[in-house]
């Protein structure tokens, strides 16, 4: 960076922090945002799917074998009612089980019976009913019939001839928590490298034409190279702060709900060095893309409508990635910009070190930042794009 590019880089941080609206929008914003979500999703994840909260239930058949046995259930209540239906419908019971009158008497004489249950699918909290008494019936009839195999002389056993045990790979890699933080991680990172800069670029760039700052600026002895140089490192500066933050509160948001956001064991440094660097490039590219359209816009509220879409060009592949299987990254994947990135910062995040990609994606994101920086300065060498406000 030459000496003048520095003075410019210095005058645009300054101005960047002196204005309050983007110090909220940019710092203070993504690290409140995400606790509160966490507050908010985390306490409806739990009333929803938590499975020691009682089901309210209601069954009809009168008393029975089975009926004793969901009694005996912490998680289910069971309610007296002669409308079952009409409480299912306004949830009052999340679900209801209809029961043969002479169940007891069928059983014991080997009799197949069918239990209907009957419930909301598109109510979560009828679904997880469902489930608990589907667990309930399914543990008496393992019971029952071990009983009837004993009366018959016949091993149990025989019910398990194949168990399936489960044996977990020895690897610290924080199992299903470093899971979840892989599907929504890198996104984050992505999401947030990329339009963490827009602020301070619409004001850098849109924002001088409207006060009518531009043009003193062209008259002093620095370069347009060295002008647009020092502007571009302000917006860098903008996005990586932008990026800590949404980092910073999605950590919090990790601390408060664990159960949604998930637990991710300790990365090597190596790990976080490099999705540092990775996050750096996207937030290269997209900083001087963001300038770009910034000097191309007439008036800062012009800028903000060419610059929204840009949310929208991350949002597609990093939804599109959000399912990606860090450790089977399609080879094509590598070449495609903004994939290229979030999938190398999957392969990061679960401990995943692949030279070749490494190396594929670093290259591919200096080849990008160049191309923008290359169109940047011709942009700002171009009088009639530059004036024309």
């Amino acid at each position: 960076m030459s000496k003048f590019s520095w003075i410019v880089f210095k005058k645009e941080i300054i101005d960047i922090f002196r204005d309050k609206k983007t110090i909220i929008t940019s710092i203070i914003l993504p690290i409140v945002i995400f606790p509160i979500i966490a507050l908010a999703m985390g306490g409806g994840m739990k009333d929803s799917f938590d499975p020691s909260i009682p089901s309210p239930i209601a069954i009809v058949g009168g008393e029975n074998e089975l009926t004793e046995h969901i009694n005996s259930i912490e998680n289910l209540e069971i309610i007296d009612t002669d409308e079952p239906e009409k409480l299912l419908e306004e949830l009052d019971v999340h679900a209801y089980l209809v029961i043969p009158e002479n169940f007891d008497e069928m059983i014991e004489n080997s009799e197949i019976q069918e239990i209907e249950v009957h419930y909301d699918p598109s109510s979560q909290k009828s679904g997880l009913a469902f489930s608990k008494i589907k667990d309930v019936i399914e543990t008496m009839k393992i019971e029952k019939t071990k009983q009837k195999l004993d009366e018959l002389n016949i091993d149990s056993k025989i019910l398990d001839l194949v168990p399936v045990k489960p044996v977990e790979i020895e690897k610290d890699n924080g199992g299903i928590g470093m899971m979840m933080m892989s599907m929504i991680l890198p996104m984050l990172i992505a999401i947030y490298a990329a339009v963490g800069g827009i602020p301070a670029a619409v004001d850098l760039g849109a924002g001088e034409k409207e006060r009518q700052t531009l043009e003193p600026l062209l008259t002093t002895n620095a370069s347009r190279n060295a002008l647009i140089m020092g502007k571009y490192f302000a917006v860098v500066v903008a996005g990586i702060l932008g990026t800590i933050a949404s980092l910073l509160g999605f950590s919090l948001a990790s601390i408060i709900s664990p159960e949604f956001y998930g637990q991710a064991a300790g990365l090597p440094i190596l790990n976080v060095l490099l999705m540092g660097v990775f996050a750096l490039l996207i937030c290269g590219v997209f900083s001087a893309l963001e300038l770009l359209v910034s000097f191309y816009a007439r008036n800062f509220k012009e800028a903000q409508t060419y610059l929204t879409p840009f949310t929208f060009i991350v949002l597609i592949p990093a939804y599109f990635t959000m399912f990606l299987d860090g450790k089977l990254i399609p080879e094509i994947y590598i070449h495609i910009p903004i994939l290229n990135t979030i999938s190398i910062l999957k392969e990061l995040l679960i401990g995943v070190i692949n030279i070749p990609h490494i190396l594929m994606v670093f290259g591919w994101g200096v080849v990008y930042v160049a191309i923008a920086l290359f169109l940047v300065n011709k942009m700002i060498h171009k009088e009639k794009v530059v004036f024309r406000n």
